[in-house]
Formats: structure tokens, sequence, C-alpha cells
């Protein structure tokens, strides 16, 4: 059965790749796919931006929403109501 793992690291030049965790007990040929990754996830909006551009960017947002949708009942919003079936 072939199992695979990912493994990350830098390319340090044409023969070299320089990985971030050791790889232990490997007794196989292996195959290596090189590709650009960007950072795993992105800083969140309220870190990068200062206070005035968050309010701006969260009332654009919330001005973005459609005021025409009627809102919910409270009776609609009760267990009773989101799961009729299992009462």
């Amino acid at each position: 059965m072939q199992t695979a793992k990912v493994l990350r690291g830098r390319v340090k030049d044409a023969h070299t790749i320089e990985l971030d965790e050791p790889v232990s007990s490997v007794e196989t040929e292996v195959e290596v796919i090189v590709r650009p990754v960007g950072p795993a996830t992105a800083a969140p909006l309220s870190e990068t931006l200062s206070s005035e551009e968050w309010r701006k960017v969260f009332h654009a947002w919330v001005e973005s929403h459609d005021r025409t949708v009627p809102i919910p009942s409270a009776e609609s919003l009760r267990r009773e109501g989101i799961y009729e079936d299992r009462w």
C-alpha cells in the first residue's frame, strides 16, 4: 500500500531541499513534487488594518446586505422551529 506524506521545506539549489522536519524510516524510492506555497493562513483584517480602516470595511460589509429580507420571528428561531421533525 502506498502512503503519502507532505513535507515542507525550501529549495537550496538544483539538488538540495532543506526540510522543515527530518524524515524518518523511508526505505524505498520517493517522488518529490516541488511547488510554491503561500502562508498557511492569512492574517485577519482586524490585525492588518488600522481601527479606522477596519470600521470602514465593516460598515461597507453591513451596508452590502439586502434590507428587504424579512427578519425571522423569535418563535422561528427556537429549537422547535429549527428542528421541527425532531420534536
